[in-house]
């Protein structure tokens, strides 16, 4: 079955059956807090309702970068992102999630800094406010692939390649090396290494040799839109 919700978690977990299995929901008012205020953001068509003005700046700066980084690439980014900064994410999530991005919702849903700070860590570092606007880069990429896929039902580990890529892309070249520095390898040298098996068994790992991958010689932008063409990682 098509995934239903594309997941960043401290685990990474991610559900593969479709968010009906597990009763979704989406991120209600209520849920997004009654003292949040929708906000536009300047980075062209973003909208993010938030229960803070800090939170709201750091995910408009991740919406920002993702945007900026996949335009690059030559997708199209003309479409509306709406995020909700949340307190608690919608019952789909698992424990350790920090954001979705529900394709029948359309709404990117993600944990306010503050609940993400309590995860101590993120890619085996300590979270700060970087790693947040990272966050939210990758499920910011997340509904921009979902616009620009060409086949109907992309593999998960189609869909989590993009993610990963624009995330560590959008990183300042410091934090992407810290990040990186806690996976040692050479990254993936085709799609066959890059199944759904692979990606569940570690996520953070595959992201990081997934964006290897990505900045190989003949790779890229050329391979980014392979894959939303279903010419390469399908299942």
């Amino acid at each position: 079955m098509r995934a239903a919700i594309s997941a960043v978690a401290v685990r990474m977990f991610c559900c593969v059956l479709g968010a009906a299995c597990f009763g979704w929901k989406p991120a209600s008012a209520e849920a997004v807090s009654a003292a949040a205020v929708e906000i536009r953001c300047e980075a062209r068509n973003v909208s993010i309702r938030s229960p803070g003005a800090v939170d709201a700046d750091l995910a408009c700066q991740g919406a920002r970068g993702a945007i900026d980084f996949l335009a690059a690439q030559g997708l199209d980014v003309t479409g509306d992102v709406a995020i909700d900064l949340v307190r608690e994410l919608p019952d789909a999530a698992d424990h350790s999630t920090a954001g979705v991005y529900p394709e029948s919702n359309g709404r990117v849903a993600i944990l306010t800094f503050a609940e993400f700070l309590k995860f101590k860590t993120w890619f085996k570092l300590p979270i700060d406010a970087p790693l947040y606007r990272s966050l939210v880069a990758h499920e910011v990429a997340h509904a921009i692939a979902g616009h620009n896929f060409k086949i109907p039902t992309p593999s998960i580990q189609a869909k989590e390649y993009i993610a990963y890529v624009t995330m560590l892309a959008t990183m300042t070249a410091a934090q992407r090396e810290r990040v990186m520095s806690q996976f040692a390898n050479h990254g993936y040298e085709g799609d066959w290494q890059m199944t759904t098996t692979i990606y569940m068994l570690d996520p953070m790992r595959f992201g990081v040799q997934a964006y290897r991958h990505f900045l190989k010689p003949g790779n890229g932008r050329d391979y980014l839109h392979a894959i939303l063409s279903g010419k390469v990682m399908i299942e």
